[in-house]
C-alpha cells in the first residue's frame, strides 16, 4: 500500500489541504521555485508550486474557463490577448478556442513551469503549439511597464500574492495594464477567495475603479483552492462585463452564457462588500 501523503504549505491561507499521492511524476527546482507533479486517484495529476496546489486535472477547467471566457465574451472582437503568468497553459488553451483571437501572448517568468506542463500535462499545454501563441520569458509587471503593444484583453493568471507575484496585485501593475489595453479593452485577474481574502478583493476593486470606467467581480466554486469561493476581478474601459456581446460557440465544460450572467455577485451583495470597513 502506498502511504505517501502531500500537505499544502500555503502562506496565504488559514487552512491546509492534504492529498494521497499515488505516484510522484516530477519533482524539480526551476530557476524560481520548487515544482512538483504527482498523481492522485481522484484528482488525477496535481501541479504544485512552492508547496501550494495550482491545479488538478479533474477540476482545472472551472478556473481556466472562467478566467478566460467571461472577458472574451464581454468583448465584441478580442483579437489580441495578453496573458500574464499562466505557464501551465490552461488559460491559453481556453483563449485559443476563439477563432477571432489572432494573437495570444504569454508573459511567463518561469519557463520551468511551461516545460513541465508540456512534458507531463498534455491536456493543459496543447495551446503552446498553436501558431497564434507566443511565449516570452519575462517578468509580467516589467513587460506591462515596457510594452508599446496594445491588447484587447489583459489576463493575469498568477499564483497567490506573495513573493514575486505580489507585484501583480499592485495599483502600479493595474495602471500599466490599463495603458497596454486598447480603448475598449478589458482586464481580468484572479483575486483569491471571498472567505479568506476579502480585504485583498476589496482593495483590488478600489484600485481598479480609480482607472477603469467599469469594475466588477464574479466568482466560481473551486474545491481545491483554499477558501473555495474564488473571485475574478474584471475591469473594462467601455463594455459592461456582465453582458455577453458574442454567442458562446466554443466547447466548454462549465462556462455558458447563463453561467456568465449568474457568476457576477448580485448588486446588493457587491455594494455591501465594497462598503465594509
Amino acid at each position: 500500500m502506498n502511504n505517501l501523503f502531500f500537505q499544502e504549505k500555503d502562506p496565504f491561507s488559514p487552512i491546509r489541504y492534504g492529498y494521497d499521492v499515488e505516484e510522484v511524476i516530477c519533482r524539480r527546482r526551476t530557476k524560481h521555485q520548487d515544482l512538483l507533479i504527482f498523481q492522485n486517484t481522484y484528482w488525477g495529476k496535481v501541479l504544485v508550486l512552492d508547496g501550494v496546489v495550482q491545479l488538478t486535472e479533474r477540476d482545472e477547467y472551472f478556473y481556466h474557463e472562467m478566467l478566460a471566457h467571461v472577458g472574451l465574451h464581454a468583448h465584441p472582437s478580442p483579437v489580441d490577448v495578453l496573458i500574464i503568468g499562466g505557464g501551465d497553459g490552461g488559460t491559453l488553451r481556453e483563449v485559443l478556442k476563439h477563432k477571432v483571437v489572432r494573437r495570444a501572448l504569454v508573459a511567463e517568468l518561469d519557463m520551468g513551469v511551461v516545460e513541465a506542463s508540456q512534458e507531463f500535462l498534455a491536456s493543459l499545454s496543447s495551446g503552446f503549439a498553436d501558431p497564434r501563441a507566443k511565449v516570452l520569458e519575462t517578468d509580467g509587471v516589467d513587460f506591462l511597464a515596457r510594452t508599446k503593444e496594445k491588447f484587447d484583453l489583459v489576463v493575469i493568471d498568477s499564483t497567490d500574492p506573495v513573493g514575486p507575484a505580489e507585484a501583480l496585485f499592485s495599483r502600479e501593475c493595474f495602471a500599466h495594464a490599463f495603458s497596454a489595453l486598447k480603448p475598449d479593452g478589458i482586464f481580468i485577474a484572479q483575486t483569491e477567495s471571498l472567505h479568506f481574502h476579502r480585504d485583498l478583493v476589496r482593495q483590488v476593486q478600489h484600485n481598479l475603479a480609480q482607472l477603469f470606467n467599469l469594475v466588477d467581480l464574479y466568482t466560481v466554486p473551486l474545491a481545491t483552492y483554499a477558501g473555495n469561493w474564488w473571485t475574478f476581478s474584471i475591469a473594462s474601459k467601455a463594455h459592461d462585463p456582465r453582458q455577453t456581446l458574442r454567442k458562446c460557440q466554443v466547447p466548454t465544460r462549465y462556462y455558458a452564457e447563463d453561467v456568465h450572467h449568474h457568476a457576477f455577485l448580485p448588486r446588493s451583495l457587491y455594494e455591501r462588500l465594497m462598503a465594509e470597513d
